[in-house]
């Protein structure tokens, strides 16, 4: 989870794809739009971002907490996974998630209080044995659910952006083609141009909800 998923970038390859792009019109007119700033200013991708930023916080306080507390049950790790990072979570999912936390937190303090004792009984070794046997398993668990989430998040990442890009695309194309234009370049590959459509694309790509 150490990855950082907010720092997108958009590759000259598919700023090159927008080049070309043509826009019937009488006469010709020729454009140019800096598809990278569109991307990275738009309101679509701050939200974006701030959504995946969300996704992510929720999954490191998950790891974080068992990796504190890693004395799970098998059935109260499961719960605690799924309630924890459930898009919309109701209140009564919200009380359960925190009785699993207190109760877990109670066990780890149990456990420790075991640890220190001097002469436990035949029920205080059998718990022992059984919260050690937990710990074991919570680190396997760690583990997949932190590897689990990472390919989670990277997918959701490469989505999140083939979905701005989308969004931008249609923006330029949609301002290319009521300003008149027969072909808007990308800025990369034609720097030099009267006409700059950057504004008016990240304005009309902003008007959409």
């Amino acid at each position: 989870m150490k990855k950082q998923y907010m720092g997108w970038t958009v590759a000259a390859a598919v700023l090159g794809a927008m080049a070309g792009s043509g826009f019937q019109a009488k006469g010709e007119k020729y454009g140019v739009v800096d598809i990278g700033s569109i991307f990275s200013d738009s309101e679509f991708k701050k939200n974006q971002t701030d959504n995946l930023r969300t996704l992510s916080t929720q999954r490191q306080d998950l790891l974080q907490f068992a990796n504190t507390y890693p004395v799970f049950s098998t059935e109260q790790a499961q719960r605690f996974r799924d309630l924890s990072i459930k898009a919309q979570i109701t209140t009564a999912e919200k009380a359960e998630l925190e009785k699993i936390k207190k109760d877990v937190i109670d066990q780890d303090k149990k456990f420790k209080n075991l640890q220190l004792k001097s002469n436990p009984t035949a029920d205080e070794v059998a718990l022992l044995r059984e919260y050690n046997d937990r710990m074991q398993n919570m680190v396997k668990t760690i583990d997949r659910w932190a590897r689990e989430f990472s390919v989670e998040l990277e997918d959701i990442q490469d989505k999140m952006r083939t979905e701005t890009l989308d969004r931008v695309k249609q923006a330029v194309q949609e301002v290319g083609t009521k300003q008149g234009y027969t072909v808007v370049y990308v800025q990369d590959i034609v720097p030099y141009s009267a006409n700059n459509l950057t504004a008016d694309s990240l304005k009309a790509m902003n008007s959409k909800k």
